[in-house]
């Protein structure tokens, strides 16, 4: 660090994606309890996204899918489980194994995540130009990847 303006730009950059996600995670929960989903969190939503993309998944798939650890997930499944979102079945596969797939009630979800999807991008959208989105997730992409 060559300064200490340098290290004010480095935590104004952490502090600033943080209260992006501060931001978003406020609209998120304001439109879950919109809908009347008071046992949702954000933390739900990659698990919830990546099972809308496809209809089942094993629980070590879904973990790198979410990019969290496998107990991390463990604990949301359950959570998602005891609401009646998702259920556990066996893999057919592989019998040490399991399978997360969505209840009907999780599927039933789908309009909402739409929703949700589509306001956090206007969000964006009343923020920032086109390629500055574009840009500003390829650099995101990039801080997170190396």
């Amino acid at each position: 660090m060559s300064n200490y303006m340098d290290a004010m730009t480095y935590r104004s950059i952490f502090a600033n994606a943080s209260r992006l996600r501060e931001m978003g995670n406020a609209y998120i929960q304001a439109e879950l309890q919109s809908a009347g989903l008071t046992g949702l969190a954000p933390s739900h939503g990659d698990i919830l996204a990546c099972l809308l993309a496809q209809d089942a998944c094993p629980m070590s798939e879904l973990a790198r899918r979410v990019r969290r650890s496998k107990s991390t997930v463990t604990a949301l499944v359950e959570k998602l489980e005891q609401g009646g979102f998702v259920e556990r079945v066996p893999d057919g596969r592989d019998s040490r194994s399991v399978r997360v797939c969505l209840t009907p009630y999780g599927e039933a979800l789908r309009p909402v995540f739409d929703r949700v999807s589509a306001g956090l991008e206007q969000l964006l959208a009343e923020r920032l130009a086109p390629q500055e989105l574009d840009m500003l997730d390829k650099l995101l992409v990039q801080c997170l990847e190396r």
